[in-house]
């Protein structure tokens, strides 16, 4: 029986921001730091392989991993999260417009034809 360990990535810049911002950035110092970190924890299990998600700051963190335990390293997007909508992007975290665009998509995700622009609803998750 295989062990399957799941690890976050380190503290990303979309993380402190108050801004919504690409999420396909990086990490922070800290963020390298916290990966550098489970990447000498990691030392003391038994892995075969480290499959990451392909956006930034998931390859960094599992980079460090992989070149503090030399095992084999695949990407794939099923680890990927899924796209919010770009209209938020610039929008502090904490404005009202924020909030009611994450709460129309909370509200109205299971709607297979409801879009606020151009972010992936349910249905586009069950097609992945």
């Amino acid at each position: 029986m295989k062990t399957v360990y799941f690890v976050r990535h380190g503290e990303s810049e979309s993380n402190i921001s108050d801004f919504w911002i690409d999420d396909n950035i990086g990490l922070t110092k800290k963020g390298i730091g916290q990966a550098k970190y489970i990447a000498l924890r990691c030392e003391k299990l038994l892995i075969d392989i480290i499959i990451s998600s392909t956006l930034q700051r998931a390859k960094e963190t599992s980079k460090l991993i992989k070149d503090k335990i030399n095992k084999p390293l695949e990407y794939s997007n099923l680890f990927a999260e899924r796209k919010w909508p770009s209209g938020q992007l610039g929008l502090r975290k904490d404005e009202p417009k924020s909030d009611q665009i994450k709460k129309m998509m909370w509200d109205n995700f299971s709607l297979s034809k409801f879009r606020y622009s151009d972010e992936e609803n349910f249905s586009d998750l069950k097609k992945e």
